[in-house]
């Protein structure tokens, strides 16, 4: 994050405080503890279960009591409840290995976060709650191969932008139906927008919010009834049930194109900073995450890295917490503020920590798993670009483009560490790309040093179409692009040691429920020779 004045810096202290101050009282007024035999008059685990964050050892396992989900205590009384957890080698809970109680608090929206261990690598395990009489879903997990060790194979999904309002989850109920070893999340797990009946054009929306939905989250409590409406949706727990999620954040879990200390209304930062400060906790509340990304009022630790043993080293980035402004105030246009060797989209620190971590990878593959496209893309032929004419070239100053010397250091990077096969993992344009990182994207002839892969919106966008309306022109003024649709879905992702195949898999309706996932384009990477050709 860039320079602060020293009043902001008191008020970041003041939030700080705030939260610490809150923990004190908590402990100095404890609220009565009941036990695991309470009886609940509604079932409790409206939310589902979910796992993450996985290690050799172990990984957390998440849930949430909340019997009345839209109720802003999800219709829970004020005392912990005891929260018994089992982690199974099958999925019947016959064997179970391990069990503990843990609370569920208030404070934290009766939400628990257990981090087991003691567990064997590259092992699929089973867990399951209980509170009172009642019992959670099974859900499916598997731990991290030990360090080092010798993996022939991952599948895993890329996945994100999930609008209630956009349409049905069914790209939910097919990812959970692979039985992936895991799923990255980049991010707009919530949309925080008031309620609509319609969309932009007028049309009517596949499924719209309940009543009191009606305005924008701004607090706690909004986040909070938020993530229990977007969580309430079965296919979503299907596919969090199915196997442990890597999760992150955009833009949508605080505010629309939000940026380190400021959203694009100029909300004063002292201001600003309580709103994120309530949007992260209620995050927090409701993702599969360790403890060690619990909010410090406005600020979380997000980025962090996982190896699967010597095939796959994952970064999961956070691009919004620390980076510069937008340039030029944004949008898509021609900017000569955003090649400024000062501007960052991670912050100076962010980016020691991945210039470490990228010398110390031994996998065979490295990944960064993040939220906005990264290679240099020309948007002109898009009516929404400031430069629909054509005449220069426009690119989108929410992400890379809009922070082009940050772009070129990550390259840099690559370089130094000699990363011979890099693999950046991406979201948030709610249409498909996958495309080649050039040394100069504008040459056809330029040396290629990696690749990209943008997953296409589970349902923000609705009812897509197989391709965009300017495909050929996006391509003709990007010939490092090499495939683009615009349908609803995810992208699957098969690795091995030799090759790494993306599949692109599209549901073409979301406005009904239940239309199956079919695969439109699969393209193959092959190890020490970045591009990318038909599978």
């Amino acid at each position: 994050m860039g320079a602060k004045t020293t009043s902001l810096l008191l008020d970041r202290r003041t939030l700080l405080k705030a939260a610490g101050a809150g923990l004190a009282l908590a402990n100095l007024y404890p609220l009565t503890r009941l036990s695991a035999q309470t009886a609940f008059k509604l079932f409790p685990f409206t939310l589902g279960v979910a796992a993450g964050d996985p290690a050799p050892d172990g990984f957390v396992i998440w849930t949430r009591l909340a019997p009345e989900p839209l109720l802003p205590r999800g219709g829970m009384a004020p005392p912990a409840v005891d929260v018994t957890w089992e982690i199974a080698a099958d999925p019947e809970m016959k064997q179970v290995l391990r069990s503990g109680v843990t609370p569920a608090r208030v404070e934290v929206a009766h939400s628990v976060h257990v981090e087991v261990d003691g567990l064997e690598p590259a092992r699929e395990y089973f867990y399951r709650f209980r509170a009172g009489d009642a019992e959670s879903a099974v859900g499916r997990a598997r731990t991290l191969p030990a360090p080092g060790a010798e993996v022939a194979q991952l599948r895993f999904a890329n996945a994100g932008c999930q609008s209630w309002e956009g349409g049905y989850y069914t790209a939910w109920k097919r990812i959970a139906e692979e039985n992936f070893d895991f799923v990255f999340h980049y991010g707009d797990y919530i949309y925080e927008y008031g309620r609509a009946l319609v969309d932009r054009n007028n049309r009517p929306l596949a499924r719209v919010m309940p009543e009191g939905f009606g305005t924008s989250c701004i607090n706690l409590i909004d986040y909070r009834r938020r993530y229990s409406l977007y969580k309430s949706d079965p296919d979503l727990q299907a596919a969090h049930a199915s196997c442990v999620f890597l999760s992150s954040f955009d833009d949508h879990e605080v505010t629309d194109n939000w940026a380190s200390d400021s959203d694009p209304k100029n909300t004063p930062a002292e201001a600003f900073l309580f709103r994120r400060a309530a949007a992260f906790q209620a995050w927090y509340e409701h993702m599969p995450v360790r403890r060690a990304l619990l909010p410090r009022g406005p600020d979380v630790l997000a980025y962090r890295s996982f190896a699967y043993g010597n095939l796959l080293d994952v970064a999961v980035l956070d691009t919004r917490q620390y980076r510069s402004h937008q340039a030029c105030g944004d949008g898509f246009k021609t900017c000569a503020d955003a090649n400024a060797a000062d501007r960052t989209m991670m912050s100076a620190a962010q980016e020691r920590w991945l210039a470490e971590r990228l010398k110390a990878g031994s996998g065979v593959w490295q990944v960064l798993a993040q939220q906005v496209l990264f290679a240099q893309m020309d948007w002109r032929s898009f009516a929404w670009s400031d430069n629909p004419a054509g005449n220069e070239p426009a690119g989108d100053m929410d992400a890379w483009d809009g922070a082009a010397a940050a772009r070129a250091r990550i390259q840099a990077m690559w370089r130094e560490a000699r990363t011979a096969n890099p693999v950046v993992l991406t979201g948030d344009a709610h249409f498909a790309l996958a495309l080649e990182i050039k040394d100069d994207p504008k040459d056809p002839a330029s040396r290629c040093v990696g690749v990209e892969f943008l997953a296409t919106s589970i349902s923000s966008g609705g009812d897509g179409s197989e391709a965009l309306s300017n495909k050929d022109a996006l391509h003709a003024q990007n010939p490092h692009l090499k495939f683009s649709g615009n349908e609803r879905g995810y992208t699957r992702h098969v690795v091995t040691a030799k090759t790494w195949q993306a599949d692109h898999r599209a549901v073409d309706k979301i406005s009904t429920a239940g239309a199956p996932a079919l695969t439109r384009k699969s393209l193959v990477v092959e190890a020490g020779r970045p591009g990318l050709m038909d599978a």
